[in-house]
């Protein structure tokens, strides 16, 4: 791409302001584009995304409706549409996911297209065509559609879809009641425009126990209802339930599990009644757990939060505990209810966002 190489402003050219303003934190980067239009043309120009802190904008929330709340100050104007009336269609769609800017929504009956990913904030988006190796959502015991994406390294996204296909329990098959159905999947890239699966022989012979989960009955949460996955060193790190611990699996985006790693309370021998969230922060893995810790009376009514300090060697280190008298203004906090919830830990600084939970439903 060609790139202006006249003074930007007050004689400084392209290349040298573009590191001036890589310096800056994201706020003010955000603010400088209100300074001159070549200084917003190197903001938004997708080329810098990896150089330039990124700002966060605001949240899309998922409760009765989708609704959008901005973190920008009020001087900032946002062009954001909640109903997403830019779709082609708008009837039969779930949000299912949502990754660095983008939001996955996906078809519940059976249709042309298998779903969108959109921009909200361009407003830009694009169909992704049926998938003919995955099952329908009705016809499945779990079925997760993830969506993978870091503008920092490609325009282009992923998608991997996650099915567990129902048991058949007529009399000839009454075998299979007490056995757990296989986790399958299949992966989408817009850059190829195709869908691709992995057959369980490969999966068997190949990955050895690093797979056992998708056999062993292990299930993820329904990616819309629950922040669970995070986008770490190339791989979607997701909690997996239903074990003997709860675990953190990272896949790669064809599904291939590549890493199992332990949770840092199954670590120190705790036990919390609620399965936690992971984030990504600053370039590494957090974990922040959302209940109570039931064999600990000293930290039972502390929020933990810890950092993957070193990936490789699966070590994790505290970074900071916040009782919940201090967050919500009492101990008795209502984990059975699920009044409140993490709904993001920054991505560049030490701010953790929280939210109250009304009943979520995903459809626009």
């Amino acid at each position: 791409m060609e790139r202006p190489m006249r003074s930007a402003l007050a004689g400084l050219p392209y290349d040298a302001l573009l590191e001036i303003l890589a310096r800056l934190p994201a706020r003010s980067v955000y603010r400088s584009k209100c300074v001159a239009k070549a200084w917003r043309d190197i903001v938004d120009d997708p080329l810098n995304r990896k150089k330039l802190p990124q700002t966060l904008e605001g949240f899309f929330f998922l409760g009765k409706t989708l609704s959008f709340i901005s973190v920008l100050p009020r001087s900032v104007p946002l062009d954001m549409d909640p109903s997403f009336s830019f779709l082609p269609e708008t009837e039969n769609l779930l949000f299912m996911d949502s990754c660095n800017g983008l939001l996955l929504f996906v078809h519940v009956r059976k249709s042309d297209v298998f779903g969108y990913v959109c921009n909200p904030a361009t407003k830009q988006w694009e169909a992704v065509p049926t998938c003919g190796c995955c099952l329908p959502m009705v016809d499945c015991l779990e079925w997760s559609t993830l969506l993978v994406f870091d503008p920092a390294v490609s325009s282009h996204f992923q998608l991997i879809c996650f099915w567990r296909e129902g048991l058949v329990l007529d009399e000839e098959e009454q075998a299979l009641e007490d056995q757990a159905p296989v986790l399958s999947v299949c992966a989408y890239s817009s850059g190829t425009g195709m869908w691709s699966q992995r057959s369980q022989t490969e999966w068997n012979s190949k990955q050895g126990q690093l797979e056992g989960w998708c056999h062993q009955g292990g299930k993820l949460e329904y990616p819309s209802l629950s922040p669970r996955r995070a986008f770490v060193n190339g791989l979607l790190h997701l909690i997996v339930f239903n074990l003997d611990d709860d675990k953190i699996v990272a896949v790669d985006v064809q599904g291939k599990t590549q890493r199992i790693i332990r949770m840092p309370a199954t670590a120190e021998g705790r036990h919390w009644e609620r399965t936690g969230y992971i984030g990504q922060s600053q370039g590494r893995l957090h974990y922040i757990n959302q209940g109570f810790d039931a064999l600990d009376c000293e930290q039972r009514y502390k929020m933990c939060i810890w950092v993957l300090q070193d990936y490789d060697m699966q070590e994790w280190v505290l970074k900071d505990t916040v009782s919940f008298l201090k967050l919500y203004g009492t101990k008795n906090f209502s984990y059975s209810r699920s009044d409140y919830a993490v709904v993001a830990i920054h991505q560049d600084c030490n701010v953790v966002f929280f939210s109250s939970v009304p009943e979520p439903t995903n459809s626009i």
